[in-house]
């Protein structure tokens, strides 16, 4: 910013000095100290360089002023004014340069501004460098509670409940859920990055309440946070520590854009501290059915055995996938949702385990993959290892509920793409009548006949578009079908057979052998000893 009265002075000065070539932006120039005052309220510079005597503000009054907002602020006084108390003046303000109009030189100067320059340059790098090893030291420090907590849980040391725990108090332990991790980590340059902005908001919120309590990440997506009590009964403590846990979950949410679940367990002394971490660290049945961004009391978890007949659940499995790939070649979205609420309902009615879940989904979502890919409806950037690491990551039954439906969505877009544009519509729609029919039997003549096209142009069609003959599609469908009850049923060879619409089991056996290199039998038995994946 150039301040002085004396217009000439500013044109001359603003016309010779390089600004570009000394990294260095002019944002303004005025002929009083007052405007110079009211604009830097506005927009503070960095480098003054201002004349003393002025009308309305004098330039020792506005240097004052603009220390008084800015404290490094870098001034160079330019004045034709050579009496002491005014270099006494500007020497108590800390101005950095004090130079006389009628012996100054452009390349002075220019020599002014470049030590300017300097000086912030090197402040910066210096505040850098403080906030660099700042935030190792608390990464480190981090770390070691993390460490200590893991090592406290597990039974391997003490050091955390004697280093860092109070023992005359009691703690509720609480524990923190970062939902949609598998996402939200993949904004932020390191895992590391993310966790240290969540501590850093939830530290703060601590500090405001004047608590001593810790906030520490224990594994992934999960972290305990530890709040100091002395279990006076005159005095609810959890509603304080709601109060706390609104506050973190709103900054956290504000700030960063993420959603946090806690769940809080029972106020303890310090010496019980310990079993009761460990019970919610493993809470994730309970963890997997909460509301995301609720705060939730921790429930006695049942000991009666869940619901989990595997067999009766892959076999809803197998009508939900039905009616999904319906769902998409009629791209019917509504119909998509109604089966993703249902299929979540079945969840939580038959308290199924987060991971037979998890598990189940996987095969629902990697079977219906390959049922649309045979009928060229799937989207092709969804590779299964994407899909199976995703599912690991996921850490509640919203949160896969979300990710199917976008599976999904993304599934009948492929498929609207497709009818557009690569395959021809009766060859799509001769494909989903075979998906539809699997169990049937049925000619060429008869799918040309459902699609009104005579049975030698559809064959020819068929050929063109598949690259497959409609009878080698049919074999291909079929035998993919019986891999699937083979997995997912206990029916014998010669039933599954005939109720693929096979007359002859011989024949059947050797084209399944053709196509999958072992007889329906040795592949049941390699699914059942885990040499084949499904």
């Amino acid at each position: 910013m150039l301040v002085d009265d004396d217009f000439p002075t500013i044109e001359f000065l603003t016309e010779v000095v390089d600004w570009d070539k000394l990294g260095l932006k002019l944002i303004s120039t005025h002929d009083n100290g007052m405007s110079a005052y009211e604009s830097a309220k506005k927009e503070m510079p960095d480098i003054l360089i201002t004349d003393i005597g002025m009308p309305k503000m004098d330039g020792i009054e506005l240097t004052q002023k603009l220390k008084e907002l800015k404290t490094n602020l870098q001034v160079a006084i330019i004045s034709c004014h050579n009496e002491f108390n005014y270099a006494q003046k500007a020497l108590k303000l800390n101005v950095q340069d004090y130079v006389l109009k009628e012996t100054l030189d452009p390349e002075d100067l220019q020599n002014i501004l470049r030590k300017c320059k300097e000086r912030l340059d090197n402040e910066k790098y210096q505040k850098g460098e403080v906030q660099r090893l700042r935030h190792q030291v608390n990464q480190n420090h981090d770390l070691e509670n993390q460490r200590l907590l893991k090592e406290f849980i597990q039974g391997a040391s003490n050091r955390f409940h004697q280093e860092r725990l109070q023992q005359d108090k009691y703690y509720i332990p609480v524990l923190f859920l970062i939902n949609h991790f598998y996402i939200v980590k993949n904004n932020y340059v390191s895992e590391e990055t993310l966790l240290f902005a969540i501590q850093n908001i939830a530290e703060e919120m601590i500090l405001k309440q004047e608590t001593h309590a810790l906030f520490i990440h224990y594994e992934q997506n999960k972290g305990v946070l530890l709040y100091p009590n002395s279990n006076n009964i005159k005095r609810n403590y959890f509603d304080d520590l709601r109060v706390l846990l609104n506050k973190i979950q709103q900054a956290i949410n504000q700030f960063l854009h993420i959603q946090i679940t806690f769940l809080i367990g029972d106020n303890k002394p310090v010496y019980q501290i310990k079993k009761e971490i460990h019970y919610l660290v493993n809470s994730d049945k309970q963890l997997f059915y909460l509301k995301q961004n609720s705060i939730t009391d921790k429930q006695k978890l049942s000991k009666a055995s869940s619901k989990n007949n595997r067999s009766e659940m892959l076999q809803f499995y197998q009508e939900i996938i039905s009616r999904m790939k319906k769902a998409i070649f009629q791209r019917d979205r509504s119909e998509l949702e109604r089966q993703i609420h249902h299929w979540s309902l079945y969840c939580q009615k038959e308290d199924c385990d987060p991971e037979t879940v998890k598990e189940g989904f996987l095969r629902m979502l990697l079977e219906l993959k390959m049922k649309l890919s045979s009928v060229h409806y799937y989207p092709s950037n969804y590779q299964a290892e994407a899909i199976q690491k995703d599912i690991l990551m996921i850490a509640s039954l919203e949160e896969l509920k979300e990710y199917v439906l976008q599976y999904l969505i993304n599934c009948l877009g492929a498929s609207e793409h497709l009818l557009k544009s690569a395959y021809h519509k009766d060859v799509l729609s001769a494909c989903y009548y075979v998906s539809s029919n699997i169990e049937s039997k049925f000619s060429l003549d008869e799918v040309a006949d459902h699609l009104y096209l005579n049975p030698s142009y559809f064959s020819r069609l068929f050929k063109k578009e598949m690259n497959i003959t409609f009878v080698e599609y049919i074999k291909q469908q079929k035998i993919q079908r019986a891999k699937e009850l083979l997995e997912f049923t206990t029916d014998p060879i010669g039933q599954i057979c005939e109720r693929l619409g096979y007359d002859n089991q011989s024949y059947f056996i050797k084209i399944f052998k053709k196509q999958t290199g072992c007889t329906p039998l040795e592949y049941r038995n390699k699914l059942l000893q885990g040499v084949l994946q499904s």
